[in-house]
């Protein structure tokens, strides 16, 4: 569990990344993708952000040619029931590396919708819509950081 100083560091080190490549790669808000990585990677306190430079919990496809890791996670493909699986996930060499092939990742058409989103939480609604999580309450959690931690002052 990430103290409150180990937090606002990551928020610090992330959210510049974060506003570069939303800029560079045309999306408006920056808060919800600052919240979905502090979600996603325990605030970079986990194994997958930590050794392997994944922050967004991003999974291999079928299109991904580069690194990857087996690992355990935990799904809710019901609501209220959660599935531990092993799922192969993307790995990078830094952070910011990975935080651009989180932009890389959106690329995809299920996911074009985000260009268009201009609060938090339509960007979370839509994202989540569109399969990138299966958390009943991805949405709201994401949310939670993004009031939390005043993220909007990024966007």
């Amino acid at each position: 569990m990430a103290t409150q100083s180990q937090v606002q560091a990551y928020i610090k080190k992330v959210a510049p990344i974060i506003q570069k490549y939303a800029k560079d790669y045309g999306y408006k808000v920056c808060s919800p993708i600052i919240a979905q990585a502090c979600i996603e990677s325990a605030y970079g306190e986990s194994l997958l952000a930590s050794k392997y430079h994944n922050h967004f919990g991003m999974k291999c496809g079928s299109g991904w040619q580069g690194r990857s890791v087996n690992m355990a996670t935990k799904e809710e493909y019901r609501v209220g029931t959660i599935t531990n699986i092993k799922a192969n996930f993307r790995v990078y060499d830094n952070l910011e590396l990975g935080i651009r092939g989180y932009f890389e990742f959106i690329k995809y058409a299920r996911y074009s919708k985000l260009k268009g989103a201009t609060t938090p939480r339509e960007y979370l609604t839509l994202i989540k819509d569109a399969g990138y999580a299966t958390s009943s309450t991805y949405v709201n959690t994401n949310m939670q950081i993004v009031n939390k931690y005043n993220l909007t002052q990024y966007d």
